[in-house]
């Protein structure tokens, strides 16, 4: 079995008032990125945020604040989000619904971040599809999250296409399995290079559900000689994960997803979180892919 690749998912569009471990600011992204690199993790993925406000912004700037420093230190491989941002409100962590971003304004960050070697990410999220992202409340019985995130098929075939121009290439984050066929289709017209990569995205509500059947299912529709990778909302992350380590494909891990090491134990860094399934895959026989060896599996230019 090829050796495991583990992405850190650091931020994403989290609050800090939910967590006060998150790296706020890009220069903690940075910090951040660097322990989760040693600890195993080969993939950063990453969120702009203000140094200022601690906000998620898709913000060219903030994007390079965050990357310089990793690329100084380390060869990681830098993924960055063209999904934009979800804002929260002030109180019991609610959110409101504000998605103001356009499809040409969430992936413009690409050319310009791939105008030099120091900041051009290798990989870029890709939504196939339009996801339904919602949080509810159990206690209040409401819903938290009013988000969706819509994609038609011209702009996914434009933003592929932008992707392709400036050479990054970019991960199909899945849902559901209707986006995975979305990738496929957006293969075979063209405007996605093979092997694709997938991103297999559990747990959320508005999505698959976290559960092996469903896992091996999207496994299964996947196409031969793609590598592929889960991730899994909450206390889902690391059952997901570890039956990925199984199944051969590789994993995602980090506080966009998951903020629990185990039930009621709070993660105090990104890199506890790296570190525990780094502990599993061994325990399983898997060993880790170093950032040179994920480019190989993932057919990225070698660094």
């Amino acid at each position: 079995m090829e050796k495991l690749i583990v992405t850190a998912a650091i931020s994403g569009g989290a609050s800090p008032k939910g967590n006060p471990y998150l790296p706020k600011t890009p220069t903690q992204q940075a910090i951040a990125a660097l322990e989760c690199y040693d600890a195993g993790a080969s993939i950063v993925h990453i969120h702009a945020r203000n140094p200022e406000t601690c906000e998620p912004e898709q913000n060219v700037e903030f994007f390079k604040q965050a990357i310089i420093p990793i690329r100084e230190k380390s060869d990681m491989i830098v993924n960055v989000t063209t999904g934009g941002c979800a804002k929260r409100v002030d109180g019991d962590n609610l959110y409101e619904k504000q998605y103001e971003e356009s499809v040409e304004g969430r992936i413009a960050i690409i050319p310009e971040l791939a105008k030099s070697p120091l900041t051009k990410p290798e990989l870029a999220s890709f939504n196939s599809g339009s996801p339904v992202i919602d949080i509810y409340n159990s206690r209040k019985k409401e819903f938290l999250l009013k988000f969706v995130m819509v994609h038609s098929f011209p702009d996914m075939a434009y933003m592929a296409d932008v992707m392709k121009e400036n050479g990054v290439k970019p991960e199909l984050e899945c849902y559901d399995v209707g986006m995975i066929n979305n990738s496929k289709f957006l293969c075979e017209i063209g405007h996605i290079e093979s092997p694709p990569y997938f991103q297999l995205v559990m747990g959320l509500l508005g999505g698959i559900p976290a559960t092996v059947d469903n896992l091996i299912h999207m496994v299964r529709c996947i196409p031969d000689g793609s590598p592929w990778s889960v991730c899994a909302v909450g206390l889902n992350e690391f059952p997901m994960t570890t039956m990925a380590i199984i199944m051969g494909g590789h994993v995602r891990v980090g506080f966009e997803d998951n903020i629990y090491l185990s039930e009621g134990v709070r993660a105090k860094s990104n890199a506890e979180l790296v570190e525990k399934i780094v502990r599993i895959a061994k325990e399983l026989g898997r060993e880790i892919a170093t950032p040179a060896e994920a480019r190989e599996i993932l057919s990225l230019p070698p660094k």
